[in-house]
């Protein structure tokens, strides 16, 4: 229990025996399943859940990818493989001071390898500097990284793609809310605000 638990999950299908429902799937998944793992989803073909394979996966901590046919999987396993025989930090948590944050994607944070990034997006109310600090673990050890004096500007117009970037993930999870849940009102205009703000085709 100490450490993480890395579980592979390869599908070339749709669930078809059984629950085949995804929402109830996930559900019944995260009752059961232990803190300590990590779910990696390998969808095969055409022909897969991409919805309950990405959910599967950003719900514990792990990532979900797919293979085309005339893809070799042997590869694409081996390059997984490299990636994750080198955990740097599990259990990754950021404390932003004083600062309200709220919208952070992707959420929980995903485990950190070694040759990888993890880019956070999110929003916060009120600039000013504050120190943040990285929590994680190293082999059930825990570690702590602070970063003092980071600046959180207010109305800077030179920000570039950063609210492109937090806008395209808060769309992609409100997505796969309609797709879990059903569409209401309300996340479908949120949805079209954000895209009409940010210049994001979406289905709506």
């Amino acid at each position: 229990e100490e450490k993480p638990t890395y579980l592979i999950f390869i599908t070339d299908g749709l669930p078809t025996t059984g629950v085949v429902d995804s929402q109830e799937i996930l559900q019944q998944f995260g009752r059961v399943c232990p803190e300590n793992v990590r779910l990696f989803a390998f969808g095969v073909g055409y022909d897969v859940d991409t919805l309950l394979l990405d959910g599967l996966s950003q719900e514990h901590h792990g990532a979900s990818d797919y293979v085309v046919p005339g893809v070799k999987i042997d590869e694409v396993l081996s390059a997984f493989y490299s990636r994750i025989s080198t955990p740097v930090l599990t259990n990754l948590e950021l404390d932003f001071g004083d600062i309200t944050v709220y919208d952070l994607y992707p959420s929980p944070l995903p485990d950190l390898f070694r040759g990888s990034q993890i880019i956070l997006a999110g929003r916060y109310r009120q600039g000013e500097v504050a120190t943040v600090t990285l929590r994680g673990e190293v082999d059930g050890k825990e570690q702590v990284f602070r970063f003092p004096e980071q600046v959180f500007t207010q109305n800077d117009t030179r920000l570039g793609a950063i609210p492109r970037l937090w806008a395209t993930r808060k769309i992609g999870h409100l997505l796969n809310q309609v797709r879990l849940n059903g569409a209401d009102q309300e996340t479908i205009d949120q949805i079209v605000r954000l895209s009409i703000r940010y210049g994001i085709v979406t289905p709506y």
